[in-house]
């Protein structure tokens, strides 16, 4: 079942021991794209929209990245996964949102769709046309 970014939001935060978190501001969301886009990173408004629901997520090893936040660990910020991994010379127009195990979920600007990518060799296991389909799947092989 397809759900809107709320939707989603809402089911995933039922499931028990699921954690989300309080929404990210507005300017500082403002702030971090531009720095994220600034260098190469890419970037898609659901996304935003997903933080300024809840900034950050987390079920049964999943992990949907906060912008600049204080409540989730640090190892779930977007912009310390990004550089890391050293995004826009490895996936250039690219971001990375998220990660499981050994998978990573990326928003890949120039083919405009969202992505399950192995870790080690970047290789595409699924592509999904909207950052909701990515996690419902996801999040449903976990329940």
């Amino acid at each position: 079942m397809a759900r809107n970014t709320e939707g989603l939001i809402k089911w995933a935060s039922g499931l028990p021991f699921a954690e989300t978190y309080t929404a990210c501001e507005t300017d500082r969301l403002e702030e971090y794209i531009e720095l994220l886009t600034g260098t190469g990173h890419g970037w898609n408004d659901e996304i935003a929209e997903f933080l300024m629901i809840s900034n950050g997520f987390f079920y049964n090893g999943i992990y949907v990245y906060s912008l600049g936040s204080d409540e989730p660990p640090d190892y779930m910020d977007m912009i310390a996964a990004n550089m890391q991994w050293d995004i826009p010379e490895r996936l250039p127009g690219c971001i990375i949102f998220g990660r499981s195990d050994e998978e990573v979920y990326v928003y890949n600007q120039p083919e405009d769709k969202f992505q399950i990518l192995d870790l080690t060799a970047w290789d595409e296991y699924y592509a999904f046309d909207t950052m909701s389909e990515l996690l419902e799947f996801v999040i449903s092989e976990r329940i």
